[in-house]
């Protein structure tokens, strides 16, 4: 482990032939409270454990098939979809940017990494539409003093497309966040705009929360803190979500808008699918639905056949673990998480503190319900008490 990483480390400070990332792309915006720039990393020989599928998703037959095997009671043991361990490696760019206050504190020394779920882009940390700003965890944090790093999983938003069905899997997803992350925390690394990262702590929504949970796992050493919404760990009503989301061949439900995606990419069939995986009435305004699907980025069906097929043992984690869920959470909850959370405590046995609420009035996508800054106050409440800076200020361009 420490070898890889140094390997790594070598090649970014060392090497100007062979150059694991390189700044391939920037784009700079600038407020008077804070600076972004906006990336395109290249992530070159990247390898993962993968696992061969029994099935491939060609026409819109064969989504409904799956969905119907993922959906039914016995799917556990009834419909397993893989066939066997494998490897896979490539080249990868993955979007990406950066964020810090233009007042610079000790606090902007540690990074929000932020990664998202299955079905969306990284701009469900910060929307884009008018008004958006009230539903924006990034810009919550900013205003708190925090560096924040969000980015497009591979296979979403802008980031690389690579095959939905042998490449785009849970175990790479967990590698590439590895590997950002300790590209955040080099010394003079070019993502960060010359701000010197001394820690990071990784938030994570739906799909993204295992990601990370995997994360700490595996790279326990690269978070000092973690905080997971719409998840609680357990997988029993992943059918009833599966089964409203109806998911159609993106490419084949509209060309025109996705038709440069292979077959094995797929998205809910309309507006009201999002709505019931994601949303819970009367805590969201319709609008907001209206933005989120209309700028849905079609999930490779790869992620979801593996997620929970890569073991990781989240019980010797001892950092400070925040789960914080909307109370009506199908995907998580089954739409209810009264006593649900109780076996989500019995998952992270050390860590220390484990912050867990489920009654905040909400579905899976806290970020975009009402009163989504008292999420963000509590979240940023978390990061405050259990990563300790003096506050002192670093640089003040007035």
């Amino acid at each position: 482990m420490a070898a890889f990483f140094a390997a790594v480390l070598f090649l970014l400070v060392l090497s100007p032939i062979i150059t694991v990332y390189s700044l391939n792309q920037a784009v700079y915006s600038s407020t008077s409270a804070y600076n972004c720039k906006s990336y395109t990393v290249p992530l070159r020989n990247i390898s993962a454990p993968s696992f061969n599928l029994t099935f491939e998703i060609k026409t819109q037959w064969d989504i409904t098939d799956w969905t119907i095997n993922e959906a039914r009671r016995d799917s556990a043991t009834a419909f397993n979809g893989i066939a066997g361990p494998s490897t896979v490696a490539g080249d990868f760019d993955i979007s990406a940017r950066f964020c810090t206050p233009s007042k610079l504190t000790e606090r902007a020394e540690t990074v929000l990494v932020m990664t998202h779920g299955a079905g969306g882009d990284k701009t469900y940390w910060d929307p884009t539409f008018a008004g958006g700003e009230q539903y924006s965890l990034v810009q919550a944090a900013l205003a708190a003093g925090y560096s924040v790093f969000h980015y497009d999983r591979l296979g979403a938003g802008q980031s690389t497309k690579a095959d939905p069905h042998s490449v785009v899997q849970f175990p790479i997803q967990v590698e590439i966040l590895a590997l950002l992350t300790q590209l955040l925390l080099a010394p003079s690394s070019p993502y960060t705009l010359n701000v010197s990262i001394a820690s990071a702590v990784h938030f994570g929504y739906s799909y993204g929360s295992f990601i990370t949970a995997a994360l700490a796992s595996k790279y326990p050493e690269l978070t000092q803190a973690i905080s997971l919404t719409g998840y609680s760990g357990i997988f029993d009503y992943f059918n009833i979500f599966i089964a409203g989301w109806q998911s159609r061949v993106a490419t084949l439900l509209d060309s025109t808008r996705w038709g440069d995606l292979r077959t094995g990419y797929v998205t809910p069939v309309d507006i009201y699918a999002d709505a019931y995986s994601q949303f819970k009435s009367p805590y969201f305004d319709h609008s907001v639905v209206e933005w989120a699907s209309s700028g849905r980025s079609p999930y490779a069906i790869g992620e979801l056949a593996t997620l929970g097929q890569m073991p990781y043992d989240t019980s010797n984690f001892n950092k400070p673990v925040q789960v914080f869920q909307g109370h009506y959470d199908l995907a998580a909850c089954g739409g209810n998480c009264d006593s649900v959370l109780n076996r989500t405590a019995l998952l992270w046995p050390k860590a220390s503190p484990l912050n867990i609420t489920g009654t905040f009035p909400a579905g899976h996508a806290v970020n975009l319900h009402h009163n989504a800054s008292l999420a963000f106050a509590a979240m940023l409440d978390f990061v405050k008490r259990n990563i300790k800076v003096a506050g002192n200020l670093l640089f003040d361009p007035a």
